[in-house]
């Protein structure tokens, strides 16, 4: 029965594509624009090429745990204490993204297409959606993955065709005008979002095979992509400067779309292009935390889904929490550095756990 729960690769890399691309689409642009302006695509595609040699890292860690749970491999290793600081650690990470996927949803859903509709709405709506997926396990997320990934990737494709007349490349030049502090800076926020490939290390005992290196780094390179071509494309489409004053760069340049006098305004389309990202981010990061648990009952799991479901509610309807989002997590306090920082950390440290096991390899 166990084999028959087992997910493929390919549904694994689904995910991801929609769930870590959410940050490196949506999150990251806005920061990379600001911190950085033209120079940040170079930061960008830099941090991908280093990013895709550090995946052997995770690979490493992959084969030496020979997919098993990460719950088990921690208490073995580190006991009672020390597995319960990871997995504490791990849950805190994981609920931070899902507060901060979730803020940023609601606040651009409100700020575009429902402004009247009360936010406590939205919230509920898009809440009780995330805990139904994540109850019903990563294959059901990866089944909605495999089916929605298609048409982003389709629609992401048609946004920059469409809008080709407007870009002008030469705007991604010249470089380092105020020195090389702004290009380096970017390769840090850049690499707070692609480093969020740790996380396949808490879900590798649900994988069919053991990947390989080279899939793993195409699939930094892939994630390093989504969030490089949107950013090339706001820079030749608006300039560095008005882009780096673009709160939603990737949805504005849905508003230049225009097919034929009486085809335009298609930035609706965007709407599904967003909460794609939003709904399986959220619903994977509930469902790592769930599956970290000793809970061998689905009741149980669902208990903890909906509690958690609930303290996302309570803390988004807080505007206290909602301006300490915005000021910190959002700003320069969470993306330079600690982010980029604290899954460095993780990396290493997971490194070190499982470096015994490799004599046993």
């Amino acid at each position: 029965m166990a084999s028959t729960k087992k997910i493929s690769l390919v549904d694994i890399y689904f995910i991801f594509l929609l769930a870590s691309g959410f940050t490196n689409h949506v999150v990251l642009m806005p920061l990379l624009l600001l911190t950085a302006k033209r120079d940040a695509w170079l930061g960008v595609l830099l941090a991908t090429i280093l990013h895709m040699i550090w995946v052997y890292v995770y690979f490493a860690i992959i084969k030496r745990t020979r997919r098993q749970p990460l719950r088990i491999w921690f208490k073995e290793r580190l006991g009672g204490a020390g597995s319960g600081l990871l997995l504490a650690a791990a849950f805190i990470f994981c609920f931070a993204m899902a507060v901060i996927t979730l803020r940023e949803t609601t606040t651009w859903i409100k700020a575009t297409y429902l402004p009247q509709t009360p936010k406590v709405v939205v919230l509920l709506v898009l809440i009780l959606l995330c805990v139904y997926i994540a109850s019903n396990g990563l294959r059901s997320i990866a089944v909605m993955s495999g089916i929605l990934l298609p048409f982003v990737w389709l629609l992401g494709h048609f946004v920059g065709l469409a809008n080709l007349g407007y870009k002008n490349y030469s705007l991604l030049t010249p470089l380092f005008v105020d020195g090389v502090m702004p290009m380096l800076k970017s390769m840090v926020i850049a690499g707070g979002g692609l480093m969020e490939m740790v996380v396949l290390i808490f879900i590798q005992h649900h994988f069919s095979q053991q990947p390989s290196y080279l899939s793993l780094a195409g699939l930094a390179a892939l994630l390093g992509g989504l969030a490089l071509g949107p950013l090339i494309g706001a820079i030749a489409n608006f300039g560095p400067e008005v882009a780096s004053h673009s709160r939603y760069a990737a949805f504005d340049q849905w508003k230049l779309v225009t097919l034929s006098k009486y085809i335009n305004h298609l930035d609706f389309l965007a709407l599904y292009q967003w909460l794609a990202g939003a709904v399986i981010r959220i619903a994977l990061f509930l469902f790592i935390i769930s599956d970290m648990m000793p809970f061998k009952r689905r009741r149980r799991r669902l208990t903890l889904l909906l509690l958690m479901g609930a303290a996302l509610a309570v803390l988004l309807l807080d505007n206290r929490v909602d301006r300490i989002v915005e000021s910190y997590v959002l700003g320069e306090y969470f993306l330079i550095p600690i982010s980029f920082l604290a899954l460095l950390t993780l990396s290493i440290a997971l490194t070190t756990v499982f470096k015994p096991a490799a004599r046993g390899d």
